[in-house]
């Protein structure tokens, strides 16, 4: 923890030095304190930060406005991603779990929040996970391309559409949906992954956007189905048979002959048909809503199953449950990651877990990050999870060898062992 940078970003001196003594007894030295929003977000532009503490209630505009700024500078490739963020308030329950829920709607992937009274033994078991949050960034930053702090230059859209359009840069990764009761591997994630080919990984948030904006979505898909095909086989061929999701738009799923197009590349293969998902995503338009119906009714009718995935965040979400014939439904990983520090987010999440019961859907909860969320999901009675608390993203190779391994008790071992 030695090479930790550290910001402290708050009004109040007597809180800070505190705070500052604490991470100095912990062995941390390179620490830097800013009294106000606008000295913060110049320093931040200047040089690199592992983790920000930053008091809610700042005197010129609160921190949430820093939290506004950082998410510019993000946008406008000025930083190449969000640090770790530790909030500092005596404010009251609501007021922390909103400002924690604004932090991660603006990016921020680590966010903690605690009282400025925090003791060293506190503080101690927050820099514990802090290191854990800083080997799953570098973990991330060698697989997907995720820079792991401020800082990195971003992909340019031109080397973006470079590597697109290149031969052999796109490739999957699958991440493993685990039965909460056993540790049991019981499915997949088909995620799409893209390869400069001098800089090497692109994270999906940064060229997903490009292949929408020239109209490649259709093509990412198939490129896609390709991958997981191959998979199914060569896991058919270890006598394994787990299915494999694909995320689609409904654009994409709304497409002519899509549906026979699937169907017939998948046919070819001679595997069970339920061994293939269609996650659909949420951005639906209103102009293609009855084309999207017709698909998603011939994938079930033709035995394929269907997923609504990111549930929780549009505004459609009960009005599809209640138009469409999904067998699944994932609940989003921003109410999962944040339910044990929002009770708010924990309450949509349980009551979630109840309505998918009640309509005879298997529920998969996105985003599990540690041993607590899988026992707090299990108490809900959701079965099944997904997330870096489980198993990261990994080749499919590697998934393989996974899948036919028996199931390890997953709190009796460390996540992707």
């Amino acid at each position: 923890m030695e090479n930790l940078n550290v910001m402290l970003v708050s009004g109040s001196s007597r809180d800070n030095d505190r705070f500052q003594r604490m991470l100095f007894r912990a062995g941390i030295r390179n620490i830097r304190h800013c009294g106000h929003i606008r000295e913060a977000e110049q320093q931040l532009l200047r040089e690199p930060v592992d983790l920000l503490v930053c008091d809610i209630q700042m005197p010129d505009g609160g921190g949430a406005e820093l939290i506004a700024k950082v998410y510019a500078g993000v946008r406008r490739g000025e930083l190449a991603d969000t640090p770790m963020l530790l909030w500092q308030s005596a404010a009251g329950k609501l007021l922390q779990e909103s400002h924690v829920r604004l932090a991660r709607e603006a990016g921020f992937n680590y966010v903690w929040v605690t009282h400025p009274s925090m003791d060293d033994g506190e503080c101690a078991l927050f820099l514990r996970q802090v290191e854990l949050a800083r080997e799953a960034m570098a973990e991330a930053a060698r697989v997907n391309g995720v820079p792991g702090r401020l800082g990195t230059r971003p992909f340019s859209e031109q080397e973006v559409i470079e590597a697109l359009c290149s031969k052999g840069n796109i490739s999957i990764d699958l991440q493993p949906q685990v039965r909460l009761r056993d540790g049991a591997v019981v499915g997949a994630e088909a995620l799409a992954r893209c390869m400069h080919p001098t800089r090497g990984n692109i994270r999906p948030s940064v060229f997903l956007p490009v292949v929408s904006k020239l109209g490649l979505d259709l093509l990412l898909f198939f490129h896609v189905l390709s991958g997981v095909i191959a998979t199914q086989q060569a896991l058919n061929e270890q006598g394994v048979r787990l299915p494999i999701s694909i995320n689609a738009s409904a654009a994409t799923l709304a497409s002519p002959n899509l549906v026979r197009e699937i169907t017939m590349r998948w046919d070819k293969t001679k595997l069970a048909r339920s061994l293939l998902v269609i996650e659909l995503t949420e951005n639906i338009e209103p102009e293609i809503g009855l084309d999207l119906m017709v698909a998603l009714n011939q994938l079930r009718a033709n035995g394929f199953d269907i997923a609504c995935d990111d549930y929780g965040i549009g505004i459609s979400s009960l009005k599809m449950l209640s138009a469409m014939p999904f067998s699944s439904l994932k609940l989003d990983q921003l109410f999962v990651a944040s339910m044990l520090e929002s009770s708010r987010h924990y309450e949509i999440v349980r009551s979630s877990i109840l309505l998918g019961k009640e309509l005879n859907l298997q529920v998969i909860a996105e985003g599990v990050e540690s041993a607590r969320h899988v026992k707090a999901l299990r108490e809900m009675g959701c079965e099944t999870g997904q997330g870096f608390g489980l198993y990261r993203p990994m080749a499919p190779s590697r998934y393989i060898e996974l899948a036919r391994r028996a199931p390890v008790e997953w709190d009796a071992r460390s996540p992707d062992s």
